[in-house]
C-alpha cells in the first residue's frame, strides 16, 4: 500500500473519472499510481496525456521504447515500475530471455541503454561519447523522442518509489 491514500473512483473529480474508466476498460483495473496521483487531478491528467504522446507516437519503435522504460525501472529498483515494463515487453513479443538480459541487440540500442543508465544514475550525462554514438545513427527529433521515454520513466519511477506505490 502506498505511503499516502489510494482515491476510489467515488472519491474524485469528475474531471478525471474518465481516466479510470480507460484503464478499467484496457486493464480490468486503476493502477495504484493513478489512484495516488488522483489528488492532484490535474498532474494526473496531464501526465496520462504526455505518456500517450510519448509511448504512443513518434518514430522509435514501441518496443525500444518499453525496453528503455524498462532499463530506468532496473537502474532506478522500482518494484512498480518493473512490473509493469516486464508484462507490457511480454505483450509486445518480447521473451522471457529477452526481458531478463536487455542488452541492445539491434543497432543503436545498446548505447541507449548505456545512455539510459548513465543519465538515470545521477540525473546528468556523464559519458558524451555516449551521446555521440547515438547522433551517428539516429536523427535529432529520434533522440528528442529516446530522451522523453527517459525523462518520463524516471518520472513515474521516482514518484512510485517515493511514495511506496508497488505491484499489486
Amino acid at each position: 500500500m502506498a505511503l499516502i491514500s489510494s482515491l476510489g473512483k467515488d472519491q474524485i473529480e469528475e474531471s478525471i473519472r474518465g481516466i479510470y474508466e480507460k484503464f478499467e476498460e484496457d486493464t480490468g483495473k486503476t493502477p495504484e499510481w493513478v489512484k495516488v496521483m488522483a489528488h492532484r487531478p490535474i498532474i494526473l491528467k496531464e501526465f496520462v496525456e504526455l505518456f500517450g504522446v510519448v509511448m504512443n507516437n513518434g518514430e522509435i519503435e514501441t518496443l525500444l521504447k518499453w525496453k528503455i522504460a524498462l532499463e530506468v525501472s532496473k537502474t532506478l529498483k522500482c518494484p512498480f515500475c518493473v512490473d509493469v515494463t516486464e508484462k507490457m515487453l511480454k505483450k509486445l513479443g518480447a521473451s522471457e530471455q529477452e526481458i531478463t538480459k536487455i542488452t541492445g541487440q539491434n543497432s543503436g540500442e545498446a548505447e541507449i541503454l548505456e545512455l539510459v543508465k548513465d543519465v538515470t544514475l545521477d540525473g546528468h550525462l556523464d559519458r558524451p561519447e555516449l551521446f555521440e554514438k547515438l547522433k551517428d545513427k539516429f536523427n535529432e527529433s529520434q533522440i528528442v523522442e529516446i530522451v522523453s521515454v527517459m525523462g518520463l520513466f524516471n518520472y513515474i519511477n521516482r514518484f512510485n518509489n517515493t511514495l511506496g506505490v508497488l505491484p499489486e
